[in-house]
């Protein structure tokens, strides 16, 4: 099993990657776009990783209304989404797709400035013992919110308590980070596993599901098509990880530049991070083995 990494570990070359692409920068105000019919979107400036540089709020309802994903943890953005969601009503809670930073980064400055309740997925609220969760939502709850139903859809992988939220009236569904508008999401072992984030795109498409509102990049129409692309996407990287792999040990690295020689070098430690997610899944798979000395076919 790969090494284990520490969450500061993890950030530390996030933030890296982050530097080098020059995402950290200073980006345009926020503005309040329509996602889909009742449901819009408020893109927060966040210490997201690239190509992305916000993570969209979603606010979905009239009248009454539940924000997701409200991830700023900078003081101006949050002053702006309180004063969007003020000029449109009431907001009754808070949603969390996950525990991750870029989702949740204005979750507590918003419920002290609303007084809304923050709701997320037990396995979430487990992640995060020292913010108040509310209430714990379960695969396949409704939530009713001001002439809309969302049903919250569990799908782990990319974290163990990640959760969708799809409309029933149009099937549009706020995929939190199953699928970007740009690049692939990242499936890090040290969070995340692979064969279970596959479990949850095929799932999506049995659903069905509609269109696409990720928490990263544009609204993606086509939203099994793109559930179909990463699943290929993803199979595509396994197949160039295990061709890396022979009978003598590799060690992360050597396998990364081979794996990845398709992605530029600086960003081979993040890729470092997929790779091993694939890894995992292929010992399990019963096809590689990671011993002392590095990963080797079985």
């Amino acid at each position: 099993m790969p090494e284990p990494v520490t969450p500061s570990g993890v950030e530390a070359i996030y933030a890296e990657v982050r530097r080098l692409t020059g995402a950290d920068v200073a980006v345009a105000p926020p503005e309040l776009t329509e996602a889909s019919p009742g449901i819009m979107s408020v893109a927060l400036r966040t210490p997201t990783l690239p190509p992305a540089a916000h993570t969209a709020c979603y606010l979905v309802g009239a009248g009454e209304m539940v924000a997701v994903d409200p991830g700023s943890p900078f003081p101006d953005q949050q002053a702006a989404l309180v004063e969007v969601i003020r000029e449109r009503g009431e907001l009754v809670a808070i949603l969390l797709t996950h525990h991750h930073g870029d989702h949740l980064g204005g979750a507590q400055a918003l419920a002290a400035a609303t007084g809304a309740p923050i709701w997320a997925h037990a396995a979430t609220a487990d992640e995060l013992p020292a913010m108040p969760i509310a209430r714990r939502l379960v695969d396949g709850e409704v939530i009713e919110v001001g002439g809309r139903a969302l049903r919250a859809v569990h799908t782990p992988g990319h974290a163990v308590g990640h959760l969708c939220y799809r409309d029933e009236a149009t099937a549009a569904t706020l995929a939190g980070d199953m699928v970007a508008g740009l690049g692939t999401i990242l499936i890090d072992p040290s969070g995340g596993h692979m064969a279970t984030y596959l479990a949850s795109l095929e799932r999506m498409i049995a659903l069905p599901t509609g269109a696409l509102l990720p928490a990263h990049g544009p609204v993606i129409a086509d939203g099994p098509g793109k559930l179909r692309e990463y699943i290929a996407h993803r199979s595509m990287r396994e197949r160039r990880v295990r061709d890396a792999l022979g009978s003598a040990p590799r060690s992360a690295a050597e396998l990364c530049a081979v794996a990845y020689a398709d992605t530029p070098s600086f960003l081979w430690p993040l890729a470092e991070r997929s790779l091993l997610a694939h890894l995992v899944k292929l010992v399990e798979d019963g096809v590689a083995v990671d011993d002392a000395s590095g990963w080797r076919l079985l």
